[in-house]
Order: structure tokens, then C-alpha cells, then sequence
């Protein structure tokens, strides 16, 4: 994992646990984890991890793009496509 890719999941990671449910943010959050089913992210929380995201990183995610994503790893894949950090 480079060095970018390793900031953008840090990055990530924090907004996805201030978004997390309290009884869920202490969980492991690794590529696989589902938002949803595994985290507890429901839609208006996805709403905000999406602007938080997006201001974050200076990007504008596309709502179709966003809805297709299910795990971490695919936020980070979308996040660094956007970002231009593909590596």
C-alpha cells in the first residue's frame, strides 16, 4: 500500500467513525467492511460522509457512483479514482 493510498484510508476511516453509530465506531473497518450492514451508516449518515468526503479531498463524488459502493475498499478505490490517486 503506498503512501498516499495509506493517508486517503486514514482519511477516510476518520470520517466513516464520526459518522458510525457510538456502539459501532470501535469496530475494525478494513477493506471488506460493509458500511451499512456491517457499520451501522445508514442514508442521511452516507449523506454526510459523502460531503465530508467531498470537501475533504476536493472532489465531487457522483450519486449513482456512490449509491454502487457497499465496503470501505470501495470507498477508497472511488476516493482515490476521483482524487487521481489511483497507484
Amino acid at each position: 500500500m503506498s503512501n498516499q493510498t495509506r493517508t486517503i484510508s486514514a482519511a477516510l476511516e476518520e470520517i466513516v467513525r464520526r459518522f458510525a453509530p457510538r456502539d459501532r465506531a470501535g469496530m475494525p473497518l478494513t477493506p471488506d467492511t460493509r458500511l451499512v450492514d456491517d457499520f451501522g451508516i445508514d442514508s442521511p449518515r452516507m449523506i454526510d460522509v459523502v460531503l465530508e468526503v467531498e470537501d475533504r479531498f476536493g472532489i465531487t463524488v457522483d450519486d449513482n457512483a456512490m449509491g454502487r459502493v457497499r465496503t470501505f475498499g470501495e470507498v477508497l478505490i472511488l476516493v482515490q479514482t476521483l482524487a487521481g490517486g489511483v497507484s
